[in-house]
Order: C-alpha cells, then sequence, then structure tokens
C-alpha cells in the first residue's frame, strides 16, 4: 500500500529535478539571465575590443595545432601633467602584447552570449546626463560568429558598480554587469598568461627533460591517485638497463612546475643572446606534447614553447633552483643540498617573524619509500619527442 507521504515526496523531488533541469543549460552550466544582445557560444567568439581615453584593448581569438588561444594587444595612452605657461606635451603610448591566461577564459565565458542585466525604458536627454551616455568616450566591441555588438558604457548604477550602456545597433539603453569591462580595464595587470604548460599533474604520462644533448625520459604510474603516484626512469634506447623508480626526479618536476611566466618579452625587446638551459616535454594522453625551451641572458630567465606562444620572461626565484639541478637529474644524482642564507637580525627565515616567535619543529620524520616489486610497466606512447634545443613551430 503506497501511503501519502510518498506520493508526496515523489512529486517534490521530481518538481525539484525538473526546476534544476530548467535551471541549467544542456551542458550543465548556469544558465545565465538578463537581457541576450548578442547570442552565441563561447566557441563562436572571435574578437572583443575595449576603447576608453586610457587604454584601448584587442583580443583576438586564434588557433593553432596545440588548441585555441586568446592573443591581447593593449595600447596604453599616457597624458603628462604640462609645465605652467607651456602646451600640453604629447600623448605618449606604450603597447604590449601578451597571450591572455585563465584570467581571460573567465571574462570570455561571460562574454559568449553577451548579457545585460536589464534593459532601460523612457531614457531622455536629462537621464542621458545622469547615465553617462550624453558623450560617451568608452565601448566595448564583441564579436560572436560573424555578428558583432557594440556597446558604448557610461556610468555606475546608484549603489552598485553595473555600468549604463548604449547598444549602438540598437539605440537602446541596458544596465550591463561591470565585470564584462573590468578584466579589460586593467588588462596589463589581470589578464596575461602566468602558467608555461597546460597539463596538470595528474593528466601527465611521460616527462623528457635534456640539456647539453643528454636526454632522459621518465613514466609516470598511477598518475590518478596524487597519494600513489610514482615515476619510472626509464632506460636508454638500445640498453639493458631497467627502469627504475627515481624519487629525485619526482622531487625535481615538483619545483619545475612552479616556474612561472613574470611577462611577456615584446618586440624590439628581445635579448640580443640567449644561452640554452634545458629543454622539458611533457606528454599527455589524446593531447599534443607541449614543450618548454628554458634558456638564460646575464641574470635573466626566458622561455618560450607551445604553450606561452612567445617569449616570456620567468620569475627568477622559482626558476634558479630547478636549473642549477638538471644535470644531476639527469645523471640519476641527487642534488646537493643548498646553503640558505641566515635571516637578518630580528627576522626570521623568507623575512617572517623572528625566529624565538616560530613553534619549534615537530612531527614524525617522512618515511622513505622503495620502489614497488613487480609493479607493470604500461605501454609507452609513441609521440614523437623534439630534439633537444628544437624551437616550437
Amino acid at each position: 500500500m503506497i501511503r501519502p507521504w510518498m506520493i508526496y515526496g515523489g512529486v517534490l523531488v521530481l518538481g525539484l529535478g525538473l526546476s534544476w533541469y530548467h535551471y541549467t543549460t544542456d551542458d550543465g552550466k548556469e544558465e545565465k539571465q538578463g537581457v541576450v544582445l548578442l547570442d552565441g557560444k563561447r566557441d563562436d567568439l572571435q574578437d572583443v575590443t575595449y576603447t576608453s581615453p586610457d587604454l584601448d584593448v584587442k583580443v583576438e581569438m586564434r588557433k593553432d595545432t596545440v588548441g585555441t588561444y586568446a592573443w591581447v594587444t593593449a595600447t596604453e595612452h599616457k597624458q603628462k601633467k604640462a609645465k605652467e605657461g607651456e602646451p600640453p606635451p604629447p600623448v605618449e603610448t606604450k603597447v604590449t602584447a601578451f597571450k591572455a591566461g585563465s584570467a581571460g577564459d573567465k571574462l570570455f565565458d561571460g562574454l559568449a552570449p553577451l548579457m545585460a542585466m536589464r534593459e532601460l525604458a523612457n531614457v531622455d536627454d536629462n537621464k542621458l546626463d545622469t547615465f553617462g551616455l550624453k558623450d560617451p568616450t568608452t565601448s566595448l566591441g564583441v564579436t560572436l560568429g560573424g555578428r558583432t555588438a557594440t556597446l558604448d558604457l557610461g556610468g555606475e548604477t546608484y549603489g552598485a558598480k553595473d555600468l549604463y550602456a548604449k547598444q549602438r545597433e540598437t539605440s537602446k539603453y541596458f544596465v550591463v554587469d561591470d565585470e564584462l569591462v573590468k578584466p579589460l580595464k586593467f588588462a596589463t595587470t589581470r589578464l596575461p598568461e602566468r602558467a608555461v604548460f597546460s597539463y596538470k599533474p595528474e593528466e601527465v604520462t611521460h616527462v623528457v627533460l635534456s640539456k647539453d644533448g643528454k636526454q632522459v625520459e621518465w613514466l609516470q604510474h598511477n598518475k590518478e591517485d596524487r597519494n600513489a603516484d610514482w615515476w619510472e626512469r626509464l632506460p636508454a634506447p638500445g640498453t639493458t638497463d631497467v627502469g627504475k623508480k627515481d624519487e629525485t626526479f619526482a622531487n625535481w618536476l615538483e619545483k619545475a612546475q612552479k616556474i612561472k611566466s613574470q611577462n611577456y618579452v615584446q618586440k624590439g625587446e628581445e635579448p640580443a643572446t640567449t644561452e640554452p638551459q634545458f629543454d622539458l616535454t611533457f606528454t599527455a594522453p589524446d593531447k599534443p606534447n607541449e614543450t618548454l625551451h628554458v634558456s638564460k641572458s646575464g641574470d635573466d630567465w626566458y622561455a618560450e614553447g607551445d604553450f606561452t606562444r612567445g617569449l616570456v620572461k620567468l620569475t627568477r626565484s622559482v626558476v634558479e633552483d630547478p636549473a642549477d639541478e638538471v644535470l644531476d637529474i639527469l645523471e640519476g644524482r641527487e642534488p646537493p643540498a643548498k646553503e640558505k642564507s641566515p635571516p637578518s637580525p630580528g627576522e626570521g627565515a623568507e623575512g617572517g617573524p623572528p625566529a624565538s616567535l616560530l613553534a619549534p619543529p615537530g612531527g614524525p620524520p617522512g618515511m622513505p619509500t622503495g620502489m614497488p616489486p613487480g609493479m607493470p610497466r604500461p605501454p609507452i606512447p609513441t609521440k614523437a619527442i623534439p630534439t633537444p634545443g628544437a624551437k616550437p613551430q
């Protein structure tokens, strides 16, 4: 016998399920709320433009053998103050070009489709002054699938940071989310790519490290389980050596994966000469290989690779240690321990509080692990590994 509470419960569950279905799109993403100004998907996005008195930004969607990426060109306009009694000096311009990073991905998701929060009716001249749309100097343009929408942007709404806007194509007025514009307004600091690889550690199956003609390959086991994963140093081709577990390499790779871009090197600012330091290649299933070429010029470190799509200057503090240890890793040696400079008087390590205020070290020491006996070796992909020193196409 079916009890009444079971019927009501079933109806409730079904209602919640239908509500969730209508609340999300077919791909599981939250459906955007508001007024559609330009319909389209992220894959339809072609370019984005932002113009203002201080900054012009052009974002172009490009595609190569590695995948689709966004290339940003930002032109800053700087007007210095004129001295008393003298004409204003000419406007200085500075052009910065770079590949967009994760902040760009979030921005582009918000632009496709292009939405307004609400439409404004009965906008007269008095309201245009209030909205900052009488003589707008800032605009946002979005092109999706060959169709373009251009918004003239005004001031902020009362009590919020949202923006008044007029769509040129329809002459209609809207309120738009300021998050559509904010990353572009601060494009030179918020949008640049900082990573030098796209793959996460759990995606990688093989890593190849090379320097000065010596090359070694490692294979990752149990990559999906970060508590049980381990790296096997593969024997050199044509030898009778056998693979072995290599914890030294695992520790080194953890450092290498922290290498970050400081900024993109602009045209005309490239170093005159660079000295190659090492090449690092990641292989992931069903994806193209990604190789990074690390080099040095004086005290500055540089890199260029399949993912960066251009020459970048590296953050020195995170590249020096792994670069110094490359030859030891290739030879299968434990890199020598580095002596750390003593902290300044009255200061703890890394510029922190004095050591007297820090808790004493404690906890059980780490337990070394050996290579699991009889561990099967997965088949090695037949992807081509680039020649050491080769530059990306």
